[in-house]
């Protein structure tokens, strides 16, 4: 009897283990999945586990979404590792279980053993970009996007293309590669030293915008607050624009440009170290070996026909090529004044003899409006012929028809002034018939 007993625990245990056994071999029988095996494979789908139509898929880790899909056929890989994704009509993808881009695509592949999603012929729609890329990866796990292939898009201010585009989700940073952004914008050009048309009175006054074409080698856009790009090209019409690198803060509406910076057109060419632009104060500043060379705009007929004493003006005066060097270049350019100072030096060199006429100041205001430009502090000019004029300021009009200078401080002036000298006139000279010999006056 007592042997029986003691064989009781054992018996209970293997009965145990039976009957585990038993619930796991029927939980494995009534499997969803492992029931539709045998008809798809019957059917030429032997590696797909369960098909679903007209369904939604949810990823999730613990209680926070990575993404979610509408889609018309969602089909699961046997290994249970792949999803297999048809007709995606709506999606999104989280970042830390907020949405944060909105896509539709023809299809996509999720690999949950990688746990990234591969998505083709995709639109996608975020905070900063809307795009369509042929191809995009999203990794869940650190919140990365890849958009490859073909890519283009709008940039919240205008429509681009690129080679590559990534969004890296911890660091909130939207990177492209190979950037050109096309923008339309009613802003004034920022142009030195051009006079703009006045302005047109308010009833004809009309909005009008211009395309203006920017290229990057590389953009980069930080939690929708800096952009920052590099190698970069700006084209607004006949002007151009190129820097190494600008930075822009979109909220303060800021650009600052350096490195290699050069702006170009027909009527000015510009180069300086540091370029700021402050969009909301219509203002734009160059820093640091700022040099312009202005050249005037002219007609064949005013560039063939010679300049006599009766036609001579400031405007004709104008007509070479200035070169201008300071420390820096302001511009105002909604009040349409332009502020140069530090080492301000012109230089004007004449087609005619190579000659040079120089100016130095310390400051100089040049208003397009009025056509006026102020010259202030130890103003000293010489022209080609080495005349000088020296004033503590000048203030001279361009306009046409309305030239004059103005000086309201003691100064000094040096004119050269060419005499004509008298020609002396020659007496004329009567021939004295030579005198006889002494010894023949004597015999006489």
């Amino acid at each position: 009897m007592r042997n029986w007993r003691t064989a009781i625990p054992p018996v209970l245990a293997l009965i145990c283990i039976a009957g585990l056994a038993w619930s796991v071999n029927r939980l494995q029988q009534i499997d969803p999945f492992a029931r539709f095996n045998p008809l798809y494979a019957e059917a030429g789908m032997g590696n797909v586990l369960v098909r679903f139509t007209e369904t939604e898929v949810l990823a999730r880790q613990f209680d926070r979404p990575l993404w979610r899909m509408k889609v018309q056929r969602a089909d699961l890989s046997r290994d249970r590792q792949r999803w297999l994704l048809d007709g995606v009509r709506e999606a999104v993808l989280y970042d830390d279980g907020q949405p944060l881009w909105r896509l539709k695509a023809e299809r996509a592949v999720y690999e949950g053993a990688s746990r990234f999603l591969q998505v083709q012929e995709v639109h996608l729609q975020g905070k900063p970009v809307q795009l369509y890329c042929s191809q995009a990866i999203w990794r869940d796990q650190n919140r990365e996007l890849q958009c490859m292939g073909i890519i283009r898009g709008t940039l919240r201010d205008g429509m681009f293309t690129a080679q590559a585009l990534s969004y890296l989700g911890k660091e909130k940073r939207l990177v492209a590669e190979q950037v050109n952004l096309s923008v339309r914008t009613a802003q004034s050009p920022v142009a030195f030293l051009q006079a703009e048309p006045p302005p047109k009175p308010p009833e004809e006054k009309q909005t009008k915008t211009r395309r203006v074409e920017i290229t990057f080698q590389r953009l980069e856009e930080q939690q929708g607050k800096t952009r920052i790009g590099e190698g970069l090209t700006i084209r607004d019409g006949d002007t151009v624009m190129t820097a190494d690198r600008a930075e822009q803060d979109i909220e303060a509406q800021v650009i600052h440009a350096t490195g290699n910076l050069q702006v170009t057109d027909p009527r000015v060419e510009i180069s300086a170290d540091k370029l700021t632009i402050e969009l909301k104060e219509k203002r734009a500043v160059l820093e640091g070996n700022v040099k312009i060379l202005v050249k005037p705009k002219q007609s064949e007929e005013q560039s063939t026909q010679p300049v006599s004493e009766e036609t001579r003006s400031l405007k004709t005066e104008m007509r070479e090529p200035v070169q201008i060097t300071c420390d820096r270049a302001e511009n105002l350019y909604q009040k349409k004044i332009i502020t140069l100072t530090g080492n301000l030096k012109m230089v004007q060199l004449l087609k005619e003899g190579g000659k040079t006429r120089t100016l130095t100041a310390q400051k100089a205001v040049y208003n397009s409006r009025t056509e006026q430009v102020q010259l202030i502090g130890d103003v000293h000019g010489v022209d080609e012929k080495g005349q000088e004029l020296t004033a503590p300021e000048i203030l001279v009009s361009v306009k046409e028809g309305e030239e004059w200078l103005k000086i309201t401080q003691p100064g000094r002036m040096v004119i050269l002034v060419e005499e004509e000298e008298e020609e002396e006139t020659e007496q004329p000279t009567t021939t004295q018939q030579p005198s006889p010999p002494p010894a023949q006056q004597g015999q006489r």
